[in-house]
């Protein structure tokens, strides 16, 4: 990729760069009708959409545009899910944030532990100022991880997107920096 992908890692997590290795675990994933309910997006159903989405990942990181993680527990290097910033704005020292848990790895506290590591960097490594999430305000265990670590609900964006024939409400969440506490 031409730069060297950062690496975090917490007690019990590996965020890593995504590989075509990943294609399958991502796929299951990605293509369960619960897990996918409110990512906005519709399931995948192939392989070779999985590959295409770890394609989007990597070119997004050498873009520069936003960085994406595999997760993955520390002890098995296989995805348990993904995390990461896009819609970087540089100029306002802004980054969108959104992820993804694979069922399994449900009720864990395993994406409130990789959302500590990922707004860390995003901080000090990519001296942000803002993070927003966008959230179904049906998906209140997303709502519940952006809570705990400490996002404020700014308002909600009233039929703001139309996802599987119906126009929905988004919920905007943000942090800024100095509400910022490392974990």
């Amino acid at each position: 990729m031409g730069h060297r992908f950062p690496v975090l890692e917490t007690e019990r997590l590996r965020l890593r760069e995504p590989r075509r290795s990943d294609a399958e675990r991502l796929l299951a994933a990605w293509r369960d009708e619960e897990t996918m309910l409110y990512f906005g997006t519709e399931p995948l159903g192939t392989r070779r959409e999985a590959m295409e989405e770890i394609r989007a990942f990597r070119e997004q990181a050498s873009s520069g545009d936003g960085i994406r993680w595999i997760i993955t527990e520390r002890e098995r290097d296989e995805y348990v899910g993904d995390i990461g910033f896009f819609d970087f704005a540089s100029d306002h020292a802004r980054a969108e944030i959104g992820f993804l848990l694979a069922k399994p790895s449900w009720g864990r506290g395993l994406m409130t532990e990789a959302l500590a590591a990922t707004l860390q960097y995003g901080f000090v490594s990519k001296d942000l100022h803002r993070v927003e999430a966008l959230v179904d305000p049906r998906n209140a265990a997303c709502l519940r991880v952006l809570e705990r670590r400490g996002f404020r609900r700014e308002g909600t964006l009233r039929d703001y997107e139309f996802e599987r024939d119906a126009f929905i409400d988004l919920v905007l969440l943000s942090m800024l920096r100095p509400e910022w506490v490392v974990a």
